[in-house]
């Protein structure tokens, strides 16, 4: 139970076994790679290997980014992340590999980009020459005109201010005469600017160009090579804009069909070659000369005899030395506990785990948790949907990874909690059994099991709440008490730690002795001596009599904390009451709905199913939030600090398939 025992593990090996030791070490998915200091450079074939391995690497990203969108991958995310995965061996993968050119695939999925951006950019082009040309849809004369124009005549053609063209057009009157043409694109009336070509003899160009500057005129440059009349052009821009999309979409017909040939033997390779890289990377972080390896890494101790049977049956060429953590080591923390408290893990490791040797507070977090969560979601038919989910789950994926089976397991254990106090204050899905007709045979049952009334007497509810947070407190402060006393700080024990769960308590009993005389007199000892050997201890540093006094008082000030931590727990009731509320609302709801012509019962079944359906996606996540809550900042900051590191072993580590080889004489 708590933080599983490493050993210190430092393999020699001759260059010649590298490769089986590698692979018998990523196997066994117990060893976390130690790495070197980095003063020396990895062994060469090592170094080559590893860039092998980018390489691919690179390939593979670049063809996941091109072609993945054109692929509908059959496994989901989620079914993926449940497991449900294609399981092939390590011999099934190099042979995919050995038939796979990823780089001349990653070439002519390039090529096939490289075509489809250049046909992009020319119908990009294309689409903006037409809106060009659309302006001067209406100019009767060939567009050569504004370019080259003709011996004696040219063209120009420029944007002018709305207000400017009038006085523009009088300039040309008076001083061009009947010489100079006028063609003025239609537009909205209200247009801050107008669009206009100016037809001109050579001659006169110099007394145009003037005009057009003098009245704030751009000039607006055709797209090169338009010559013909602007209908003319526009129904040529549309043929080849035309060609260029079945041209676009032949290339896409190609990226996908090229998608569905070879994403999933890419997700094969991309797993594959991930694999080798941590294989070659825990080579490459161990010390080499040019004809031994030296590899250190962490195993548990239960997975070395198993793994030290498997080494010296690779050659005799390799010796394991195994020894304890060092006072300069920093082993990292692998948590191991009973079955019931390990869905909890995943509590402290969202915290932080503990440093190696430390208390691990997993098997202390597991049972107020779901106590707390049972309460915090408080609805017996919340239980049943949410335990009957999970059960399906657990039904249909036979392969979910230990991680996501563990937080599934957490609110499993959550979800029975949340059953039995749902039962005992007697709601499902809040009030349905008592305000629906043909679940009358069910109200003796619940009625039978009926113990609390959060609804009728929440006083009674709240003061349950607060008894559970003073004794989750008092909890934490023993482990913190037992953990320095453990460690030979007797004096810490008891000054910091157990005199205030003296005090506290003692308050405590005092404050309630109106309710019951009898434990005035224990609480009014206990305050006192757990008082004192609080004053006594904080100021114990100092010879001053006026700091000791100072420290004494200051320390027994520190007393309010605990009762605003105690109130925090007062969050179980009203999460609790918000559950059975908002059912009850739901259910209201319901049958008010009923009372609709036609329709009444299939409205009364919607707002009933989607409401309890919100109902339980907002309080389940109220109940996780809140609860683990209570753990971390009122629980922990008790006794637990965390600061460890989470034991990663060397692994064969996928995404998209499971890897299974029973050639390595180690159980996946």
């Amino acid at each position: 139970m708590g933080v599983a025992e490493l050993k210190k593990a430092e393999l020699y090996y001759h260059r010649s076994v590298q490769e089986d030791v590698a692979k018998t070490l990523q196997h066994s998915g117990s060893c976390q790679i130690i790495e070197t200091s980095g003063t020396t450079e990895p062994a060469a074939d090592v170094a080559e290997r590893l860039t092998l391995c980018e390489e691919q690497h690179t390939h593979l990203r670049y063809l996941f980014r091109s072609i993945g969108g054109h692929y509908t991958d059959p496994v989901s995310s989620i079914d993926r992340m449940l497991g449900e995965k294609p399981v092939l061996s390590m011999t099934e993968l190099a042979q995919a590999a050995d038939k796979t050119d990823l780089k001349t695939l990653a070439a002519s999925v390039r090529k096939m980009e490289t075509q489809l951006n250049a046909l992009r950019l020319e119908a990009s082009q294309l689409k903006t020459n037409a809106s060009i040309l659309s302006l001067l849809r209406d100019f009767p004369y060939p567009l050569s005109v504004l370019g080259d124009g003709t011996k004696t005549l040219k063209g120009l053609f420029a944007v002018f201010p709305a207000d400017a063209l009038e006085a523009f057009r009088a300039s040309v009157a008076a001083q061009l005469s009947a010489e100079t043409e006028l063609f003025i694109s239609p537009g909205a009336s209200g247009d801050r600017e107008v669009r206009v070509v100016v037809l001109y003899l050579r001659t006169h160009e110099p007394q145009v160009l003037d005009l057009c500057a003098q009245s704030g005129a751009s000039p607006v440059e055709l797209p090169s090579g338009v010559r013909d009349v602007v209908s003319a052009e526009l129904s040529a821009i549309a043929g080849r804009v035309a060609e260029l999309e079945r041209r676009e979409a032949d290339l896409q017909e190609d990226l996908k069909r090229t998608a569905n040939e070879w994403m999933p033997t890419l997700q094969r390779l991309f797993d594959y070659w991930n694999i080798l890289s941590g294989r070659y990377g825990a080579l490459a972080s161990s010390d080499a000369t040019d004809r031994t390896f030296r590899t250190s890494f962490w195993v548990p101790t239960t997975a070395l005899p198993h793994l030290q049977k498997r080494l010296e049956a690779i050659s005799p060429n390799v010796a394991l030395v195994v020894s304890d953590p060092g006072p300069e080591d920093e082993p990292p923390t692998l948590l191991k506990n009973h079955p019931l408290a390990r869905p909890a893990e995943v509590l402290t490791n969202l915290y932080s785990p503990p440093p190696y040797g430390e208390v691990d507070p997993t098997p202390f977090v597991a049972p107020f948790f779901f106590i707390f969560f049972g309460m915090c979601l408080g609805d017996a038919g919340y239980a049943l949907v949410m335990g009957a989910g999970i059960w399906m789950l657990f039904r249909k994926y036979r392969r979910i990874p230990f991680s996501v089976g563990n937080f599934l397991n957490l609110f499993a254990m959550g979800a029975v909690m949340t059953f039995i106090y749902g039962a005992i204050t007697g709601s499902f899905f809040g009030d349905f059994i008592d305000v629906v007709f043909f679940m009358a045979p069910l109200r003796p049952l619940k009625n039978a099991l009926f113990i609390l009334d959060p609804m009728g007497k929440p006083m009674v509810v709240l003061g349950i709440s607060l008894l559970l947070g003073v004794i989750h407190l008092m909890f934490g402060l023993a482990v913190a008490a037992w953990d320095a006393y453990r460690k030979g700080n007797i004096v810490d024990a008891v000054g910091d730690k157990a005199c205030w769960i003296l005090f506290v308590t003692g308050l405590i009993l005092v404050g309630t002795s109106s309710a019951l005389p009898f434990v005035f007199l224990p609480g009014l000892c206990m305050a006192l001596v757990g008082g004192c050997i609080i004053f006594w201890y904080a100021g114990r540093g100092t010879k001053n009599i006026f700091l000791k006094i100072g420290s004494g008082l200051y320390a027994l000030y520190g007393s309010t904390s605990y009762l605003g931590d105690i109130l925090s727990y007062s969050r179980l009731l009203a999460l609790g009451l918000g559950s059975a509320v908002i059912g009850s609302i739901i259910n209201l709801l319901g049958t008010m709905a009923v009372g609709v012509p036609y329709i009444g019962w299939v409205l009364a079944g919607a707002i009933v199913i989607g409401g309890h359906v919100f109902g339980i996606a907002v309080n389940l996540l109220g109940a996780f939030v809140h609860s683990m809550r209570l753990q971390y900042v009122e629980f922990f900051s008790k006794f637990y600090s965390g600061g460890g590191s989470i034991f990663r072993p060397l692994t064969l580590s996928t995404q998209y398939v499971d890897v299974i080889d029973p050639e390595s004489g180690f159980s996946s």
